[in-house]
């Protein structure tokens, strides 16, 4: 039987109690519309199950939130010098899992309850320079395939490994992250 990427991976997560969900052939995009739910409970075992027979070959996405104990801080603008000084900001262990896909990269945390909802920092110049996903949003996990590039997305480490060594972001993050990029002369959308 060929290789395929949800096929291959979901178990592991699905072991550790985080939310994986098929993503549609090279997307982003979820193929069930109910995901969401799964940010609150696990995917339960009979779905899992039907999941994993799927017969294409699905990408896979995480569920953020409580469920899966995950936060993601998406670097969107590929700024080097912008890079540096927001990952100056964060605490020590920021890097213990870093996504890689087309530009910028993703960084996975421990779920913070008192940052519970997402935030999206929007410079009317340059778009979305930064944003923490979290409850109700999922994050595209490797190795699956970028819908642009068409190469798989890669990481330092595997999600499902490094769980327990994940570190919390601060409670005032997107104070901090603001806060410096007005500070770096960009302005942001409200």
């Amino acid at each position: 039987m060929a290789n395929s990427i949800f096929k291959d991976h979901a178990s592991f997560y699905y072991a550790k109690g985080m939310s994986v969900i098929p993503l549609q052939v090279n997307s982003k995009i979820p193929l069930t519309t109910a995901w969401s739910d799964f940010s609150d409970h696990p995917v339960p075992k009979e779905i899992q199950q039907q999941w994993l027979h799927l017969p294409a070959d699905h990408n896979i996405g995480l569920v953020l939130g409580k469920q899966s104990g995950i936060g993601v801080l998406d670097i969107d603008y590929a700024d080097e010098k912008l890079i540096e000084k927001i990952l100056s900001i964060l605490p020590e262990g920021y890097d213990t899992w870093k996504r890689v896909g087309k530009k910028g990269m993703v960084l996975a945390f421990k779920f913070n309850p008192k940052v519970p909802r997402a935030f999206k920092l929007i410079s009317p110049e340059y778009g979305t320079l930064v944003e923490y996903l979290c409850t109700g949003q999922q994050v595209v996990l490797p190795p699956s395939i970028h819908p642009d590039t068409k190469k798989p997305y890669t990481s330092n480490s595997n999600l499902y490994e490094v769980l327990d060594q994940l570190v919390m972001v601060p409670d005032d993050l997107e104070d901090r992250l603001r806060n410096l990029i007005e500070l770096e002369g960009i302005s942001l959308s409200n």
